[in-house]
């Protein structure tokens, strides 16, 4: 019986030790040998405004975060500084909309940099209504959560913690859509509890090429990351497994109807035609558009085109990803970090997917691109993505159909890829935008002269595309370069 047992242990022994061999040799190390390239393209930066200071000592710069219009036809851009302020710009000048934070008052919080007024979107019919939508971080105190977090938080020292906050999205309507300073009401629609301090609800939208009378009209699209974590380096991959769960809004593409009241709460409503209505699981919630995110922070629509939309979902320790919008889809977080399989228990390891893979049915990036991209000259890498548009403006005519994004943690790099290359099961093919300064190429931290670029894109009534930084604070314009090719079609 014992030399039994000993045959057995010796067995498993090898047995382990040729797993793990097995799966030492599958490790993937550098997922994306190949480098970006530069491409022929280039724009220039060109300064709109500066929004006034709302911080204090090296960090005075007010933190931009989205730039976009109305769609009323008045030509106006609002931008919003996270610290609690809506701004809109006419004519090169930038004035208060509306003071969030006073409106909220006490019950609103921006202890990290990821919290405080992070978005807004207005209804698709706001030159009638004036009503848009905001998303604010809040004390937990202001509030019952309608989606309370479910699982105990952990911190890094594996420790029991609370919550970090709740995200607030609120209806506001303008009593004169067409003034320049908020008049009006509110409400709150939705109320959910974060774990943790970072990966929080991310940007509201509406679709801008549905009409009145098709499905999607109206309807408000909310991206929600997957809760986020404690501490750093994250030993855990999505620590609260939130992207495969169902049975909760964090890792996911929400779709509601804010005019409805056919939810829990009764203060929106529930598409009919959303994908998991019909779930025979009661935990399942028919908010969900589509799930397995981790960060998807900017999602937009071409508004030519196939009209697709695109979502960037800024990856954890090796990829960076540009995702089709696709009603139902899995897109594999936290099993999977773009195309390859990631280990559950340890971010930094990285496998080849299966040779079943399709049998699991995720949906997978249509560009990515990894950590180890070619430094800039002051030695930084890109490590954390940033959502664009795809051009449709007049100014540049190179430029149109180009999915333009960057990376904004640290160098600022600009990419572009055409949308027309953004297709299902295809990987297109990256190339860095050229940035001038005048007429000499010049990097996006050399232009904004800081050591962190945290770029955003926004984009006005007429297509062009408009670069925001948390830094500096300046609104800039994408414009016309003297060294742009004139024929857009030989950068396919």
């Amino acid at each position: 019986m014992n030399k039994f047992r000993l045959l057995c242990f010796i067995f498993s022994f090898f047995l382990v030790i040729f797993a793990v061999t097995r799966i030492s040799s599958a490790q993937i190390t550098d997922p994306i040998p190949e480098p970006i390239k530069k491409s022929e393209l280039s724009v220039g930066l060109e300064e709109v405004v500066k929004i006034p200071n709302s911080g204090t000592g090296r960090k005075k710069a007010a933190r931009l975060n989205l730039l976009t219009h109305a769609g009323d036809g008045s030509g106006r851009l609002f931008v919003n500084d996270m610290r609690g302020k809506l701004y809109v710009i006419v004519d090169g000048t930038a004035t208060v909309y509306m003071n969030l934070k006073k409106l909220i008052c006490a019950d609103f919080t921006y202890e990290t940099p990821q919290q405080g007024f992070a978005y807004f979107a207005f209804h698709p019919e706001f030159a009638n209504n004036g009503i848009f939508y905001t998303v604010t971080s809040e004390v937990k105190t202001g509030g019952t959560p309608d989606f309370p977090v479910t699982k105990p938080i952990i911190d890094s020292n594996n420790n029991i913690i609370e919550s970090a906050h709740h995200d607030v999205i609120r209806e506001w309507k303008a009593t004169n859509p067409s003034s320049n300073t908020f008049v009006g009401i509110s409400r709150e629609i939705l109320r959910i509890e974060e774990p943790y301090p970072d990966h929080n609800v991310g940007q509201l939208g509406f679709n801008p090429n549905a009409k009145p009378g098709d499905d999607d009209y109206g309807l408000l699209y909310i991206a929600v990351a997957d809760g986020g974590s404690d501490g750093y380096p994250v030993s855990d991959t999505d620590p609260l497994d939130n992207g495969q769960n169902l049975g909760t809004p964090l890792g996911k593409i929400l779709r509601i109807d804010p005019f409805g009241n056919k939810s829990v709460n009764g203060k929106y409503g529930i598409p009919g035609d959303n994908p998991f209505v019909t779930d025979d699981d009661p935990k399942t919630l028919g908010e969900i558009w589509a799930y397995g995110l981790r960060n998807p922070h900017r999602f937009s629509w071409d508004t030519g085109g196939e009209g697709k939309m695109l979502i960037a979902d800024t990856g954890q320790a090796f990829i960076e990803e540009v995702n089709l919008g696709i009603k139902g889809a899995n897109y594999g977080w936290g099993e999977r970090e773009g195309t390859w399989v990631i280990e559950e228990n340890n971010e930094n390891v990285l496998f080849a997917l299966p040779k079943n893979d399709r049998s699991y049915g995720y949906t997978y990036p249509v560009a990515q691109y990894d950590h180890d991209i070619p430094p800039d000259i002051k030695g930084f890498y890109g490590i954390a993505i940033a959502g664009g548009y795809v051009y449709r403006g007049k100014a540049i005519p190179e430029l149109i159909g180009q999915y333009i994004f960057a990376d904004f943690a640290h160098d600022g790099r600009f990419f572009h890829v055409p949308v027309d290359e953004l297709v299902d099961g295809k990987q297109a093919k990256i190339k860095e935008l050229r940035l001038l300064d005048g007429e000499q190429d010049a990097s996006f931290l050399e232009i904004i002269g800081k050591k962190r670029s945290d770029v955003r894109f926004g984009v006005d009534e007429e297509g062009e595309i408009y670069v925001t930084s948390k830094q500096d604070g300046k609104v800039r314009k994408l414009v016309r370069s003297p060294k742009s090719p004139i024929d857009h079609n030989s950068l396919q």
